[in-house]
């Protein structure tokens, strides 16, 4: 599991990922990458009550939406693999998502780390990643995911 303390600075803050990511507010899901390799990427979001999204999911019960952690993940892992696309500007965009799991509820306080791994070399813009949110000590989701690495 990695470790985040949030005293250390970001390896990219909010300004840069919204360079390199097309998503915004309120679809913008990462809030800071934390670490960054050839192989792999760890973001983080934190999760308040005043997302959008817990309105209507669920009054009186907020949960996040699974498929919004999924979409956490994916951004994270974008950024990754533009990072290794080299000069440009690129948009990934979803191509399958298998082995998903959720094992523990994200709630509003939440921290979820966001880590994604390069399972293969990107090749011919298909990029695969391994990805896991943890809130606290826990494994909250994962999902092994597959995204197309685009030119804009």
């Amino acid at each position: 599991m990695p470790s985040y303390d949030p005293a250390v600075p970001a390896v990219y803050d909010l300004p840069y990922i919204e360079k390199t990511l097309p998503h915004r507010f309120p679809f913008l899901l990462v809030d800071k990458i934390i670490d960054l390799t050839d192989e792999k990427i760890v973001g983080i979001k934190n999760v308040t009550f005043n997302e959008w999204y817990f309105q209507g999911h669920f009054p009186g019960n907020p949960v996040m939406p699974g498929v919004l952690q999924i979409e956490a993940l994916a951004q994270c892992g974008g950024i990754l693999a533009i990072n290794l696309s080299g000069e440009g500007q690129y948009d990934t965009y979803f191509l399958k998502i298998d082995n998903c799991k959720f094992k523990q509820m994200v709630r509003p306080g939440d921290t979820m780390i966001l880590k994604m791994e390069l399972v293969a070399p990107i090749r011919r813009g298909i990029c695969e990643m391994r990805g896991t949110v943890y809130v606290g000590n826990k494994v909250a989701t994962e999902a092994d995911l597959v995204a197309q690495i685009v030119k804009r």
